[in-house]
């Protein structure tokens, strides 16, 4: 199907801070699909970090086969900067160059110049978040029309956000749709000592809460999923998992909080956070300007009840597996509608219709494959 591939596929992964994953959805991303691919005879991959990630780990020089190299910028200090050294370090191991979202766009057309390639993933609508002002929303929109101009290759991660791309952009040229993916949660009616401590920890009880795990920003909703919650006839406590800021929108949020309305900070070790999952009644999903969320297929991989944002990102994911929301009065109706029919039929096949959208699709096994298959087609055939 793509030839004589003796020749070696060299790769570079640059615009995450870093590999090991240890903040979040690119980050996880380029490590699955960065090993997946290094496991395979015909690649050579490397990925490019920032400064403030060679600091926490030390300068590590390579991290299970693959070899890292190190920006001289702190992504969130100076992403531009970040962007073009990065890309620039890449250059200089690779011949095929994937940039995780678009802060690259303004200088985009340069890779081609040097016989690279070059493909750009741009993740959500970035500038549609409503924590930035005017000033960064136009900034943030100006990468994503250089992207649609500039980048030779597109990966969207929803079809959703290539209707965007095409609909806003006029870019519909050499894109394709390749997901994220998830494992299925180990913990998934497990009872050890150690989940028991966890649930202990948060007084919590297996399937006795209502869980959102979340960044804590406006286009996320958890104010109109707490405000559903707090109208709603239900009698679960809300459990949720983010870091809380001292931000206008953060400050609002901090004023429901009581026993019914927890929130329990980050979980950052990745066992604790399974075992959270795996034992909520509901998750709550109030994403609304993503594309295929990470944080949305590792509920789904939990066997969750999801209840989400009512968006075409969303549905997309979750298809009819699941509730969905565009208000507060519409969450005051899913909550008391699922405590009170905790024996309802739709209640258990929305589980596992979530559940099987993960092992079927979703799952990094297959992500890792569509990748490799993308790879080797877009090296063959320029």
């Amino acid at each position: 199907m793509y030839g004589d591939w003796n020749v070696m596929i060299k790769v570079g992964f640059i615009g995450s801070r870093g590999i090991p994953a240890i903040y979040g959805g690119f980050e996880t991303f380029i490590e699955e699909v960065s090993i997946g691919l290094n496991n395979i005879e015909d690649y050579e991959v490397i990925v490019v970090s920032d400064a403030e990630q060679e600091v926490k780990v030390n300068g590590l020089e390579s991290y299970n086969g693959i070899k890292l190299y190190y920006s001289r910028y702190k992504k969130a200090k100076n992403p531009i900067l970040f962007y073009f050294d990065s890309m620039m370090l890449a250059m200089k191991h690779s011949t095929l160059i994937y940039s995780c979202g678009t802060g690259a766009g303004y200088f985009a057309f340069l890779p081609a110049l040097f016989g690279k390639k070059f493909i750009t993933n741009p993740d959500g609508i970035g500038w549609q978040r409503d924590k930035w002002s005017p000033i960064v929303k136009f900034f943030l929109k100006s990468l994503f029309y250089f992207t649609a101009k500039w980048s030779r290759h597109l990966v969207y991660d929803s079809h959703g956000i290539k209707d965007f791309f095409q609909n806003e952009f006029n870019r519909s040229k050499n894109g394709v749709v390749i997901e994220y993916g998830a494992y299925l949660n180990k913990f998934i009616d497990i009872e050890t000592d150690f989940t028991k401590i966890i649930l202990n920890k948060y007084n919590i009880n297996k399937e006795q809460y209502h869980l959102v795990v979340s960044r804590l920003e406006p286009e996320n909703n958890v104010d109109i999923i707490i405000d559903g919650y707090l109208k709603s006839d239900r009698a679960l406590p809300l459990i949720i998992v983010g870091n809380l800021k001292d931000t206008p929108y953060d400050n609002k949020l901090k004023k429901s909080q009581s026993d019914d309305v927890r929130f329990v900070g980050g979980i950052y070790d990745k066992d604790t956070l399974e075992i959270v999952r795996a034992n909520a009644f509901t998750y709550l999903h109030g994403h609304s300007v993503g594309g295929t969320n990470p944080s949305l297929l590792e509920a789904m991989a939990s066997k969750n009840f999801c209840i989400c944002h009512d968006n075409r990102f969303n549905r997309e994911v979750v298809a009819n597996n699941g509730l969905f929301f565009k208000d507060y009065s519409e969450i005051d109706k899913h909550f008391t509608h699922v405590e009170n029919n905790i024996s309802s039929i739709d209640y258990n096949l929305h589980k596992e219709g979530a559940y099987n959208r993960i092992k079927n699709y979703y799952n990094w096994e297959n992500i890792v494959k569509k990748y490799n298959d993308y790879f080797k087609l877009i090296s063959e055939k320029g």
